[in-house]
């Protein structure tokens, strides 16, 4: 019995072990991140894939919320979602970043003067001090000037977040050329599908694994 008991002591501790190893990736963002358009967004949104090819050291959890902005005054501000205070109550280990997108509507132009500081507000919320990767948001081919156009990603959208890594020493990935070519992963000109987000996650491995 004693014997028993002490077997069962050491799987607990070893599996108490394996889940306190196990490093936390929280993705934060809006429909991209969610996996919006994709069938399967649990598996093959781009967190989804992330997590197969990270494999089980990571935990990756998508707290992705559609339509959502970096703006705190906003149109629809992400810092008011249930999905941003899971992600501070998870204590992640790693960070991404996948905001700035819906900030180029039109509705939110007039906001840029604020961008900056309210993305370090976003940066600085995270208590458990984790790894933080900033993207540059993916390219839009809509037409639409008073959406999510991508001129003004190119011109006011980036080079805020680019500043942004600049004055806090983040790391930033650039998702915006890595399908700029690709117009044909983005049926809905928005939002990548399967083999879009596929690229994506590979990018984001490589980044993790880079350090």
């Amino acid at each position: 019995m004693k014997r028993a008991f002490l077997i069962v002591g050491l799987c607990f501790i070893c599996f108490s072990a394996f889940c306190q190893d196990t490093i936390k990736v929280a993705c934060i963002g809006a429909s991209i991140t969610y996996g919006a358009r994709i069938k399967d967004p649990e598996h093959f949104s781009f967190p989804g894939q992330l997590q197969t090819l990270l494999g089980a050291a990571y935990k990756v959890s998508n707290f992705g919320v559609s339509g959502t902005t970096l703006l705190r005054n906003g149109n629809a501000p992400y810092h008011k979602t249930g999905a941003y205070q899971q992600a501070l109550a998870s204590k992640p280990d790693i960070v991404i970043i996948d905001l700035g997108g819906n900030d180029s509507k039109l509705v939110n132009r007039s906001r840029y003067a604020e961008f900056v500081s309210d993305y370090d507000t976003l940066i600085k919320s995270f208590s458990s001090h984790p790894r933080i990767i900033l993207l540059l948001p993916v390219v839009s081919f809509v037409t639409d000037t008073t959406g999510i156009w991508d001129p003004v990603i190119v011109r006011d959208i980036i080079p805020m977040i680019r500043q942004v890594g600049l004055n806090s020493g983040k790391e930033v990935v650039d998702m915006h050329s890595l399908l700029k070519d690709k117009p044909q992963l983005m049926p809905d000109k928005i939002h990548p599908e399967e083999e879009g987000s596929g690229i994506m996650a590979k990018r984001l491995y490589e980044q993790i694994k880079s350090l």
